[in-house]
């Protein structure tokens, strides 16, 4: 009865955050996504994520989006988590392309200057109360999101099965592709405005995550 108490216990703590990623962050919009620059006060940010296998090594990945700002409630209201759900049960890649390897994304912000510093993944343990995480820092150049454009952040390579000084991130540019790809989902974005930012790591950090 005690394990199978701790057992409850596990699924509950699991779907909890399961419904606390899915609340804090969208990666694509569930609805027809509607984007015109005369009628906004936003921007819009997109790229894919991409994994080298079709099998998950972690079971949530969460990419924090940093708005730069030396007000910490601001910084705190319009930070915004990209996460890739907890496939637990699954344990495959779920994109939108290459066989699921890759993930679509598109964030709607708030005028301003954002940078992706950190990336967090996550194994939950079956008899563990706590999910486990591993922490990869890595900063870039600033993103500078304005009223009514659409900026291409590019495609961000995840090299989950990092041997000991690989590096764990890196970042591509597949810009036709990405764009053409959103193209076809959202008909209702002039996507052929949007602009390649072609974001730069400004650090070489390289993470041994081989051993976790």
């Amino acid at each position: 009865m005690k394990q199978k108490n701790h057992l409850s216990f596990v699924f509950l703590l699991f779907i909890l955050f399961s419904l606390n990623s899915n609340c804090l962050a969208q990666r694509l919009p569930e609805e027809q996504l509607r984007f015109h620059r005369d009628y906004t006060e936003n921007g819009l940010l997109f790229g894919t994520i991409t994994f080298p296998d079709g099998k998950m090594r972690f079971d949530n990945y969460t990419f924090p989006i940093v708005y730069i700002s030396p007000d910490k409630k601001l910084q705190r209201k319009y930070t915004k988590n990209l996460r890739i759900d907890p496939t637990m049960f699954v344990g495959k890649h779920y994109g939108e392309l290459d066989g699921g390897r890759t993930y679509l994304f598109v964030l709607e912000k708030v005028p301003g200057l954002y940078n992706l510093s950190s990336a967090k993944f996550t194994i939950f343990k079956l008899f563990d109360y706590a999910p486990q995480y591993k922490s990869v820092s890595t900063v870039t150049s600033n993103i500078e999101v304005n009223k009514g454009e659409i900026i291409y952040i590019g495609n961000i390579n995840i090299n989950e099965y990092a041997n000991k000084g690989e590096r764990v991130i890196n970042f591509e540019d597949k810009f036709e592709r990405d764009k053409k790809a959103l193209k076809d989902l959202y008909k209702m974005v002039n996507w052929d405005l949007a602009k390649n930012m072609k974001i730069e790591l400004n650090t070489n950090m390289f993470e041994n995550i081989s051993n976790y």
